[in-house]
């Protein structure tokens, strides 16, 4: 099958699971706070568990030779994003929330299920290499543009659940080491929680919004624009003009993975962090409920333009 066809068939069924976090919402059976609870449970217990797991393969030299390359081709996309960020701020005066929601997009609780979904749970691994590039961005270069000054963490960066479960992983993966099977199972069943869950919290952001209010935002749908087509078209020309996808037969699907956590909405991150240091998290929040929302038209829309570059 077509993979924009698949793509947008599964963003559908998420989009069903996103409608009953919203119903909970409306119904009264969970509260606009409780997001936070459950945010925390997906960011710091489900998401490692879904990482973890994914190193539990067989070491390849194929697949080592792909995460390497998803790895140096996130870290280019990144680049990208810093550089035309600096641009269109120039040009378009966008404030701290508007650069952190055009740079950092929803890579881990939207990509990684979509991805399980339709590649398979093998194909994780090139994911967590996106992740990893943008969870250590985040937390240096995105800390510090929405507010704190201070010297860079890195005990906070290095302890960051994602990254331990990225490290212990590698080390699984490399070693040929696998998980005693009660823990490994556990592991893997708690992993696989992220996808419903992941998609209720955005049922109940989407909730706790205006959408009227949402839309007529005009600098929301200019960020949205940036984020969900500019950024996308301009990853697909940098990895055409370096040649990446050339490097091996799989290396097409390979990288197709990291442009899929490109193309994704805006991490609900800066959100959160907008909220700690006293940025317009109400503006924050806009951007993010409104670009989950165009990602349904813009995703697969981009990966028929990547299918028709590459594949």
């Amino acid at each position: 099958m077509n993979l924009s066809f698949m793509l947008l068939e599964q963003i559908l069924i998420m989009g069903v699971l996103i409608l009953i976090g919203y119903a909970s919402i409306r119904l009264h059976i969970l509260k606009t706070e409780d997001s936070a609870s459950i945010s925390t449970l997906v960011l710091f217990i489900i998401s490692p568990c879904l990482i973890l797991n994914s190193f539990q393969i067989d070491f390849s030299r194929e697949k080592m030779l792909g995460f390497l390359l998803a790895l140096v081709a996130s870290v280019l996309m990144h680049l990208l994003f810093l550089l035309v960020n600096r641009l269109l701020a120039g040009c378009f005066h966008l404030n701290q929330v508007e650069q952190a929601s055009v740079i950092y997009s929803n890579c881990g609780n939207l990509i990684v299920p979509l991805i399980g979904a339709i590649l398979g749970d093998e194909y994780v691994l090139y994911c967590c290499a996106f992740m990893s590039v943008q969870t250590i961005l985040l937390w240096t270069q995105g800390i510090r543009m929405l507010g704190d000054r201070g010297p860079v963490n890195l005990r906070k960066i290095l302890l960051n659940p994602n990254i331990l479960a990225m490290v212990a992983g590698l080390f699984l993966f490399f070693t040929g080491l696998r998980l005693p099977k009660i823990l490994g199972t556990a592991v893997e069943r708690t992993g696989d929680c992220i996808a419903p869950i992941s998609m209720f919290v955005i049922g109940i952001l989407i909730a706790s919004k205006d959408l009227k209010e949402v839309f007529t935002r005009g600098r929301s749908w200019l960020v949205c624009f940036f984020r969900l087509l500019v950024l996308p078209l301009l990853t697909i020309g940098l990895l055409y003009v370096f040649g990446l996808w050339r490097l091996y037969p799989d290396a097409a699907s390979v990288l197709f993975v990291s442009f899929l956590a490109a193309a994704a909405p805006t991490a609900v991150n800066v959100t959160q962090i907008s909220n700690i240091y006293g940025q317009d998290s109400v503006l924050a929040g806009s951007i993010n409920v409104m670009s989950i929302i165009l990602c349904i038209i813009t995703m697969p829309l981009m990966t028929a333009v990547y299918q028709w570059v590459f594949l």
